[in-house]
């Protein structure tokens, strides 16, 4: 058995496919959309603080099985799956509006209405759960043995583990990661990202030869890679260690004389730091690695989206009505309802920018192009990150979009203050699609995993989507008005700030990176011809290393599990027990991270700043991750005999 094919079990599933259930009452939409709600606040701060989200599935699965509990519910499991993909959609559509609104603050545009700024986020939202349940049959179901997704994976090992002992296990390693990540985010006794330039040594190999590493220690990280698998781990740190290890060194050594901006200041190549050189060129690389992937996954995919395309357009035009015995798990919204929807939702958008920004129908025509073909392009990019890794470069895939849509919309004549606004609008709208896509995928996912009705979850997470597009607006100016995102003390929305710095020189007459994307593009296809995928290695290169490394390590500890012995039963075992100890620390560390969150909303600041930058906070952080490795690997390796498949510690 290969090594993909082992780590995706066989789907199981807690609800019986041939038996109806009532999964959606007032109970869940009420709990659902409350939890939405307080989600979009306190992970909408978190995004705009160090521009990184924290999956709501992980503590609303905790917080439903604690309520359902309290209040002594009898369909608790039915109830808390539909709950934590309704609040689901606090995060998913949180990209659109914190990753490119703040952009307008940052220009001082006081201009732009509440309305102009949540329609994008709420058309780009409902289009991301179409364009998700369009290829839902064929991520979840037809492709189940060869995509790993380990953030639904562990969603739903984290959903099941209310149904037998395996919660034990699941709830203490839970604690443990919740603990370890609250004290990293909120207390700062150990250092987070361990960096070989810390160290005296790594220093001066940084100096001479400019290479560096990192890896960042924080536990749903490498519970991810534990899920994520050694194959498409290693492909990922490839990635990395292709940006890192070989191109920064060769743009030194090629090109040191070359003069870079920064803060204002013109400065060689030579003297830049390393990561401001990742940054300003090598990550481009990977910008157009991630727009060939997709151009080739696309392509790929085209039976499955011709097929679709058929299927919509026979239920439209048919006048007949066909009943068919689907079973419960496989009911999906009408593919005629999709399709006028997805028509619907680009439609209305381009009427939004031809009332608002657009000056002649040429202007808008060009417009609606772009955002059809790019909202299919880069929804099939997403949806496949977060199948391959858990994660999802919004913000990646949408620069490429931006420079795209610049180009265009200044050779049609939008330009200026107006073209700014108009593109970043576009942006928005863009980046809230592929993020509601991918992230979507994976409660689909968990719905395939777990036996619930795709189209009922299908149904409330477009509702669960309105509400949350206005409410993650109003959040965003709220956190403007208290912090603000230019100035001293001001929220860092890096994103945001990345945005901004982009579209402005290229709607006042700038230019992009195209010999990088160019070459970023061709190394894809080099990479598909040799069978490599390309997304997974694009996703290396465009990402900090630290991101990518401890995916690694989660793989490695995975497969040193899995082969372990030549007796398969008892390896499936074990790594079936690691993967509920992983979606444990996937859990915990969220809910770690959301206190932190809670934390800094309230104003409560007690992390040890000076403790932390010094070279002790380090080499504890070295041997606190280790401790947390060994943690993983020795707990899923106590199996005593073959009958103990309930993940029970003994």
């Amino acid at each position: 058995m290969s090594d993909e094919n082992r780590t995706i079990a066989p789907v199981q599933p807690v609800l019986d496919p041939m038996k109806e259930y009532e999964e959606i009452n007032s109970y869940v939409v009420f709990w659902g959309l409350f939890y939405a709600a307080v989600f979009t606040l306190a992970v909408g701060y978190l995004c705009l603080k160090i521009g990184q989200t924290v999956d709501a599935f992980a503590p609303v699965s905790v917080l439903a099985m604690g309520t359902a509990v309290i209040l002594k519910r009898q369909n608790a499991f039915a109830e808390t799956v539909h709950i934590q993909a309704l609040a689901s959609s606090s995060t998913n559509t949180l990209a659109g509006a914190m990753f490119f609104l703040p952009a307008l603050y940052i220009w001082n545009v006081t201009n732009v209405t509440f309305v102009q700024m949540v329609v994008p986020i709420i058309l780009g939202g409902v289009l991301g759960v179409l364009l998700c349940i369009m290829f839902r049959r064929y991520f979840c179901e037809e492709m189940h043995y060869v995509y790993p997704f380990p953030s639904g994976r562990a969603a739903a090992e984290v959903l099941m583990s209310n149904e037998g002992s395996k919660a034990k296990l699941m709830i203490g390693s839970g604690v443990v990661a919740l603990v370890y990540d609250f004290v990293l985010n909120s207390l700062g006794w150990w250092e987070e990202v361990i960096r070989t330039t810390t160290f005296k040594w790594g220093s001066v190999l940084a100096d001479k030869t400019k290479l560096t590493a990192a890896v960042d220690t924080d536990a749903a990280l490498l519970g991810l890679g534990y899920f994520t698998g050694l194959r498409y781990a290693a492909i990922i740190a490839a990635g990395s260690f292709f940006s890192w290890f070989v191109c920064i060194p060769i743009l030194y050594f090629l090109a040191p004389e070359h003069v870079m901006m920064i803060g204002g200041k013109e400065i060689l190549l030579g003297d830049a730091p390393i990561r401001k050189v990742f940054l300003d060129y090598v990550r481009h690389i990977g910008i157009g690695m991630l727009a060939m992937a997709g151009i080739i996954g696309l392509i790929s995919m085209s039976k499955v989206v011709a097929n679709v395309v058929k299927q919509a357009l026979s239920d439209i035009f048919s006048s007949k009505k066909v009943e068919v015995n689907v079973l419960r798990t496989q009911r999906d919204i009408p593919t005629s309802w999709i399709g006028l929807g997805i028509i619907l939702c680009t439609v209305l958008f381009a009427l939004y920018f031809h009332f608002m920004y657009a000056e002649t129908f040429v202007q808008t025509v060009v417009a609606f192009l772009i955002v059809l073909i790019m909202s299919f392009l880069l929804s099939v990019v997403g949806i496949s990150s977060i199948a391959y890794t858990g994660t999802e470069p919004v913000s990646g895939m949408t620069i490429f979009m931006i420079i795209i849509s610049a180009v265009s919309l200044a050779a049609v004549g939008v330009s200026g203050q107006v073209g700014m606004i108009a593109v970043l609008m576009m942006a928005s709208f863009i980046g809230t699609t592929i993020g509601m896509a991918g992230n979507f995928m994976s409660e689909l996912k968990v719905a395939h995993m777990t036996g619930a009705t795709p189209k009922k979850m299908e149904q409330w997470q477009i509702v669960g989507t309105i509400m949350c597009a206005v409410l993650s607006v109003g959040v965003m100016i709220l956190l403007n008005n208290a912090y603000g995102f230019v100035g001293d003390h001001a929220l860092n929305a890096p994103q945001a700030n990345a945005m901004a710095a982009i579209i402005e020189p290229m709607m006042t007459g700038g230019s992009a990176q195209w010999p990088l994307y160019m070459a970023g593009a061709l190394f894809a296809i080099i990479l598909w011809m040799v069978k490599v995928p390309p997304l997974a290695f694009a996703l290396g290169t465009y990402l900090p290393m630290e991101i990518n490394t401890p995916l690694l390590v989660g793989g490695l500890i995975a497969y040193f599990v899995q082969n372990s012995t030549k007796d398969t039963e008892l390896a499936e075992l074990r790594f079936s027990k690691g993967s509920t100890i992983a979606s444990g620390l996937v859990a915990g560390g969220a809910i770690g991270s959301l206190f932190s969150a809670v934390l800094r909303i309230i104003g409560v600041d007690v992390f040890a700043q000076e403790w932390v930058e010094s070279p002790a906070a380090t080499y504890l952080g070295i041997v606190m991750y280790l401790v947390l490795c060994t943690f993983l690997y020795k707990v899923a390796m106590y199996v005593k005999d073959k009958k103990q498949s309930d993940g029970t510690i003994l």
